[in-house]
């Protein structure tokens, strides 16, 4: 069974439309689906089989404070924690906002929504994937790398790429859009400038 989320294709910032929306992430045990609505600046829910959704974070209006997104490009339920892992592309950062709250707190990046290259940094993060020990992974596009963020910490490890270096051969990669790991926690990274799909063993 198919079911159109934004009736007749069209944008709209109605609860039953959406607007240039990017990720998805399912909850496998309630079966709702959160789509990150990147021009609406907002996270909506849908129940299973629903045609209308709710907006379970942002405000529906782009900005820097607590309470607000901006260009949300991915999304990713934790089920452990029941919050959604969040890449807030216009300010540059990751942020987790708990199902039934009001605000977001960060994880990584910059909080006022400065770009760099630095261990704390990003520059227009796009993909986010997450491994079992709560340990997460950011494509870190125009770094031209990815960022392992172990469980609590601020600073990133590149895993893969060169920061700031674009290139072709094995070791490097030119915009890194999206991920996934398998069971033995590889990674296998969507290598856009490439062309490719890259594998890099367990870090």
């Amino acid at each position: 069974m198919f079911i159109f989320i934004s009736f007749q294709g069209s944008a709209g910032i109605l609860n039953n439309q959406l607007n240039v929306p990017y990720g998805v992430s399912f909850d496998l045990s309630s079966r709702a689906l959160y789509i990150a609505d990147y021009v609406n600046q907002r996270i909506m829910c849908y129940a299973y089989g629903a045609s209308s959704g709710t907006m379970v974070a942002g405000t529906g209006s782009g900005g820097n404070s607590f309470t607000q997104l901006d260009g949300p490009a991915t999304v990713h339920f934790d089920s452990p924690t029941q919050s959604l892992i969040i890449v807030d592309v216009v300010y540059q950062r990751v942020v987790r906002w708990p199902l039934g709250a009001t605000n977001w707190s960060l994880i990584a990046g910059d909080k006022a929504g400065v770009a760099g290259t630095n261990a704390t940094q990003l520059n227009n993060p796009i993909g986010i994937t997450m491994d079992p020990m709560g340990n997460f992974y950011v494509a870190d596009y125009a770094n031209t790398r990815i960022q392992l963020f172990l469980a609590g910490q601020f600073e990133g490890i590149t895993i893969a790429g060169r920061t700031g270096v674009p290139g072709s051969n094995a070791s490097l990669l030119m915009y890194p859009y999206s991920m996934k790991l398998d069971n033995q926690l590889n990674l296998y990274v969507a290598d856009s400038g490439n062309h490719r799909i890259q594998r890099f063993l367990r870090y």
